[in-house]
């Protein structure tokens, strides 16, 4: 045990070296490549997500930033607590917080991106139904749709005639618009508009009908998101409360907490805290998660 905190500052400071050159990477061509073939697998995976969303970080990048973040976290925890044992735990702690954090920070993006979607799909069934009614084709409507609607609902349709225009079938087109998107207002209008391409009927009723109801629904959905709004802040602060006075007390009087740590009895409690606190959460959070 004393030969490896001999070696701990060592290590420390070559994690310290490897987070300062991942950020480094970010702006260099050459590294982005270089990481590119170093988590080939895990980009790939990553990168038609960013395709979709438009972020302003490719895949390599948001990968570079995410080591970069674990390896800096796990370091300041490799400085904290008195013994070899108590810092390995804060580091991998830390470490994994810093793994999911641009994890949680992509999907937040992703569940914004999809309201925002899902706030102007109602104003966009309004104006095709608006544009066939006039006159227009379908394929003519969406490009009117393109001029007139900001992303993402421009860019996703503009997705959509591209594909028309280098030969897919535009039923397939909005199957597959449909399937990329995963919005159930969206699932309807794609069957709607495929049933009457194959069966006729008055489209635009149809997409102003479906308008109006998204409308109702949206309008309903915000008072539910008003009325359950204390219990999701509630579930919010009561699942927060004893992590931060978990660390608030370490901070405090470490050489204590550092048993929660070091000891069997402390990790099986933290173990069972977790547990708990996780179930709590998502049980508040089924309470006022209310479909309609």
């Amino acid at each position: 045990m004393a030969i490896l905190l001999q070696f701990l500052p060592l290590a420390i400071g070559a994690l310290i070296f490897l987070a300062v050159l991942l950020v480094l990477m970010l702006f260099s061509s050459q590294g982005e490549q270089l990481l590119d073939t170093a988590t080939g697998h895990y980009v790939a995976r990553l990168k038609p997500s960013f395709e979709r969303q438009q972020l302003p970080l490719g895949p390599s990048q948001f990968v570079t930033v995410q080591l970069g973040l674990t390896l800096a976290l796990f370091t300041l925890g490799l400085f904290s607590g008195p013994d070899l044992t108590t810092k390995l735990t804060m580091g991998l702690a830390l470490g994994g917080v810093g793994f999911l954090l641009p994890r949680i920070w992509l999907k937040d993006q992703q569940k914004r991106r999809r309201q925002r979607f899902q706030e102007q799909f109602a104003d966009a069934a309004a104006l095709i139904g608006n544009s066939v009614r006039s006159g227009l084709s379908l394929p003519q409507s969406l490009d009117v749709l393109v001029r007139e609607m900001d992303d993402p609902m421009a860019y996703e349709v503009y997705q959509v005639l591209q594909s028309t225009r280098v030969g897919v079938p535009m039923d397939t087109a909005l199957e597959q618009w449909a399937e990329r998107m995963q919005v159930p207002d969206l699932d309807i209008f794609a069957t709607a508009v495929i049933i009457q391409r194959q069966t006729g009927g008055d489209l635009g009723h149809v997409l102003n009908t479906l308008a109006a109801t998204i409308r109702q629904r949206q309008r309903i959905q915000g008072q539910i998101q008003a009325l359950t709004a204390q219990g999701r802040l509630g579930a919010i602060v009561l699942s927060g409360l004893p992590v931060f006075m978990g660390v608030a007390l370490y901070f405090l009087n470490p050489d204590r907490m550092s048993l929660m740590f070091s000891h069997p009895l402390g990790w099986g409690m933290l173990l069972i805290s977790a547990v708990t606190i996780s179930a709590g959460y998502l049980v508040v959070r089924k309470i006022v998660d209310i479909d309609i």
